[in-house]
């Protein structure tokens, strides 16, 4: 009788969750699920985005790696005053890095420009809208 009650309760459990992801797929409030909660695990956590970013982290490391070691011939780099010889794949990590830093920079400018016209509208009030961008030149 044990493993008939388990294989029906396997058997509720199994129409729950369909149920569920049925109603999910059709954007329906889940109000007429028993329990209307999502078993734990089913939703998406901090913990498991975490996981992924660390999973892909690695991915990305060990791709970085695979790169360096296939690149270790030794190339003249020239930077304003400074020259030297480096591995190429190390002289080129530096550049990549030196265009994030740029990259990150400018998004930082830009972001503080919008919350600046946010914050200005908001104590105005008036509608913020973002600043205007200058045409291109033809």
């Amino acid at each position: 009788m044990g493993s008939v009650g388990a294989k029906r309760a396997e058997s509720l459990v199994s129409e729950r969750r369909l149920r569920y992801k049925r109603q999910v797929a059709e954007g329906s409030s889940g109000q007429d699920v028993e329990g209307a909660k999502p078993y734990p695990g089913e939703r998406s956590t901090r913990l498991s985005g975490a996981w992924t970013a660390l999973v892909i982290g690695i991915v990305i490391l060990v791709v970085i790696l695979v790169f360096i070691l296939q690149n270790l011939q030794s190339v003249e780099v020239h930077f304003l005053f400074m020259q030297g010889q480096l591995p190429l794949a190390v002289a080129l990590l530096f550049a990549m890095i030196l265009g994030s830093v740029v990259v990150l920079a400018l998004g930082a400018g830009r972001i503080l420009q919008l919350r600046l016209v946010a914050r200005r509208a908001r104590h105005s009030g008036t509608p913020a809208a973002a600043p205007a961008a200058k045409p291109p030149a033809e």
